[in-house]
């Protein structure tokens, strides 16, 4: 008769060779019985009543070296001493399909937990009193980067062995689950470079069914918007208090502006070229300070209808000259249909303003600008800027909006903030394209103003009764 020597946790400690023989082991591999996720809920159960009883005997069905599942009758004995189980194992007669399908189909229904916990959208661990993992549901496979067969089997603290933690971390955490029957630990996955992923692993000791069950929960998007808040709170601060310093520098930059001018009418030539640096200096601190205000203060701005193709044809007309100073040729493809907006034209214009400019700057051998507006999805328009520059990377375009982050060398970083702040006060959004060497695409998308025909009646007319609905 095949006889097992085994651990609660159903490792192998000795085995007789009929065992070997008849279930096809390896023991250099197959350290430990394996059964399927039935039986291994089953087994946990019945160790339990086997060290109340002493003896007992059940139905498994265990898997061979060939992953063929053999249906085993064990008559058990435990040593209480040594803590092992004597095992005496006999083959039962196998299967047909159908039958082994109403096997399954019973075991879910005694064990439903095999059946509904792999619906559960976060990751879930089982491990026994005996601290070896018995099974695991696919989103804690997922979570820790790892296959199901790599884990079952192995001691609960395998479950950390992915993510870098301190040794006193891990012992706070055990001691807690020892103690308290509940512990909780915070876990950071550093594997992807350009977003770390958050996770929540608790485990509670189950009493009453002698086992571990241990929940991964992913947190990474409610980390990630607590540190957008933060960030957001944080600007808010720097910015009242960049509005209060901008208030204050610009009176004495009046005066020095003033006086500037006086001292040029009497200038030698030799000043007047000093000057004109000084003057040349005055104004740039004040166009950083008027973007400053601009990005600070509340939004209030004065909404009318606009004719988009010619406010972006303005704005192409005034940046001509400089773009063929530098080589550049600005190309614009207007919508055959003219085009409503609801919007402020001074801040459009100078949002599109920036956004040619950054495109001229970024061609430092000449190229094409090619600024493009149709109609996207019927209500909303859009308006792409193209480029032939040197393209950015994927950190560059994740801090492209955060003020005072620039790759000019005499940049201020406020441009693109306050294009994006524009840009949502029209209740629009941004979508930047980039490829390095080959160029930029930032695509604007508005809402298109849709004419409602009572708008130009009187109230008197609206309510009249000869209006048909």
């Amino acid at each position: 008769m095949p006889i097992f020597i085994l651990s609660s946790s159903r490792k192998i400690l000795q085995v007789n060779e009929t065992a070997i023989q008849q279930f096809n082991l390896n023991l250099a591999y197959n350290r430990f019985l394996a059964m399927d996720e039935p039986s291994n809920m089953k087994w946990t159960r019945f160790v339990k009543h086997l060290k109340y009883k002493k003896e007992a005997e059940e139905t498994f069905y265990i898997r061979t070296a060939c992953n063929e599942y053999k249906l085993v009758q064990f008559k058990c004995h435990y040593n209480v001493k040594n803590e092992e189980i004597v095992a005496h194992a006999t083959i039962l007669n196998h299967l047909d399909d159908t039958a082994y399908d109403l096997y399954f189909t019973q075991e879910d229904n005694r064990y439903p937990l095999f059946s509904t916990y792999e619906k559960i959208p976060h990751g879930i661990i089982l491990t026994n009193a005996n601290d070896m993992i018995f099974d695991l549901n696919k989103h804690a496979a997922m979570y820790l980067k790892t296959e199901k067969a790599q884990l079952l089997d192995n001691a609960h603290k395998s479950i950390f062995e992915s993510f870098k933690l301190k040794n006193s971390e891990l012992s706070y955490y055990f001691s807690k689950l020892t103690e308290e029957k509940f512990a909780t630990i915070h876990v950071v996955d550093q594997s992807q470079p350009n977003r770390p992923l958050y996770y929540e692993i608790s485990s509670v000791f189950d009493c009453k069914e002698n086992l571990i069950v241990t929940t991964i929960l992913d947190e990474t998007e409610k980390i990630e918007l607590q540190q957008k808040v933060e960030h957001q709170q944080a600007l808010n601060v720097v910015g009242q208090m960049a509005a209060s310093i901008a208030h204050e520098i610009r009176n004495p930059l009046t005066s020095l502006k003033g006086f500037t001018d006086l001292l040029k009418i009497d200038a030698t030539e030799d000043a007047q070229m000093y000057l004109s640096v000084i003057d040349s200096e005055l104004q740039r601190m004040d166009q950083i300070l008027s973007e400053l205000l601009m990005l600070s203060k509340p939004a209030n701005i004065n909404l009318e209808i606009l004719e988009f193709d010619k406010v972006v044809q303005h704005v192409i007309d005034f940046m001509m000259p400089d773009a063929l100073m530098k080589n550049v040729m600005i190309q614009f493809i207007s919508s055959p249909m003219n085009i409503l907006i609801e919007g402020n034209e001074n801040r459009l214009k100078q949002v599109i303003l920036n956004l040619i400019k950054n495109a001229i700057e970024s061609m430092y051998n000449g190229g094409t600008v090619k600024v493009e507006m149709n109609v996207k999805s019927g209500s909303l328009l859009e308006l792409s800027i193209t480029d032939e520059g040197s393209g950015m990377t994927n950190e560059t375009i994740e801090n492209l909006f955060q003020p005072f982050y620039t790759t000019k060398t005499t940049g201020t970083g406020l441009g693109l903030p306050f294009v994006k702040k524009v840009i949502e006060e029209h209740d629009g959004e941004i979508i930047i394209e980039s490829e390095l060497k080959k160029g930029t695409r930032f695509s604007l998308h508005l809402p298109i103003y849709s004419f409602d025909p009572l708008d130009s009646l009187s109230s008197d007319m609206k309510n009249s009764n000869y209006l048909v609905t």
